[in-house]
């Protein structure tokens, strides 16, 4: 009926307008906080939607969404049933700084056999391997001397 309709649109609109508040509020809560620029921040939001009397939700971008989903996944539509939201989501995300930007860590070296102590592992560099420095500051294991072209994986890079 048209006066169902209509409830139906207001109540779609608040929807949408609560969305804009949360994607405005989160954005700038976040922003605020780390002393950075709003306009660097993307916020995503997303509505936990169901038919009334069901148990389960539809994770969707807006209510108008949901019939479609619903249908995508289940096989069918309710037109005339009304649709709950049942919770609203908001994830605000921002671009880190470039990596290049980090110091270097710094990294022991070494001729194995040898254990190097890291802050947050332990690496067993064998006999016949050694540990040097990559190029992104990563460890990186080769084989060295009589052991370079030979053995288990052969072909390695011989010092």
């Amino acid at each position: 009926n048209g006066a169902n309709v209509a409830a139906f649109e207001v109540e779609i609109a608040k929807v949408g307008n609560a969305t804009d508040d949360i994607r405005t509020d989160a954005a700038v809560a976040q922003v605020l906080a780390d002393g950075g620029d709003p306009s660097s921040v993307t916020v995503e939001t997303l509505l936990d939607c169901r038919y009334a009397g069901q148990s389960h939700e539809l994770r969707v971008a807006s209510v108008a969404d949901f019939a479609a989903e619903h249908e995508r996944r289940n096989g069918y539509r309710r037109p005339d049933a009304p649709i709950e939201v049942v919770a609203l989501r908001a994830t605000a995300r921002r671009s880190a700084e470039q990596a290049a930007a980090l110091p270097d860590p710094e990294r022991a070296t070494g001729v194995g056999p040898v254990v190097l102590a890291e802050d947050d592992c332990t690496i067993w560099v064998p006999d016949g391997w050694a540990a040097e420095r990559g190029a992104a500051g990563a460890l990186v294991l080769i084989r060295v001397g009589a052991h370079a072209s030979g053995g288990v994986g052969g072909g390695g890079v011989g010092r």
